[in-house]
């Protein structure tokens, strides 16, 4: 005896899932990104995952752990894994903070201040990619719906106890 879906339920189908799109979009992503770096031959110094965390140490150098992470929506257990990748690629240094000792702040090292432009150009030319043939209004509602799509899966992740959920107050941020 087979699944058998109720018969009010619309199959998943390749036409109609954007769960599917959306994986195939992330994986397609991740295996740019991957190659680009190799061609830049800046693999062996940047990996996929690290970059958001990056952008906000070069907008604003020396901030705590906490404070990145309820600005890129991250749950504390991924922040912290996060923070041992960069720091074992010698892009950062961390130490306590003084004003509080739970805190741990984050600073660039020199290696990743040289790579900044190398980042910023990548980031761009996988935008220019990503958003060829998209007008202007497209690049807003698709940025508008990937975005409520994260936040609906976040509160999902939230729901279910999730400890890797960014809590509602993080993903106001």
């Amino acid at each position: 005896m087979g699944f058998e879906l109720p018969s009010a339920t619309v199959a998943p189908t390749e036409d109609n899932q954007i769960s599917l799109f959306l994986g195939r979009a992330y994986y397609s992503y991740l295996g740019m990104l991957a190659r680009h770096l190799k061609l830049r031959q800046l693999d062996d110094k940047l990996q996929p995952g690290i970059g958001n965390l990056l952008f906000a140490l070069f907008r604003q150098d020396d901030q705590t752990a906490s404070e990145i992470a309820t600005r890129l929506g991250l749950a504390r257990s991924t922040m912290t894994g996060l923070v041992k990748r960069v720091r074992k690629l010698g892009l950062v240094t961390t130490r306590p903070d003084p004003s509080d000792g739970r805190a741990i702040r984050m600073s660039l090292t020199p290696e990743a201040r040289a790579l900044m432009p190398d980042c910023f150009s990548l980031a761009e030319h996988m935008e220019s990619v990503i958003c060829r043939d998209f007008s202007t209004s497209e690049r807003e509602v698709i940025a508008s719906l990937l975005m409520r799509a994260t936040e609906n899966i976040n509160r999902e992740l939230a729901s279910l106890g999730n400890d890797n959920a960014p809590s509602a107050e993080e993903n106001k941020s």
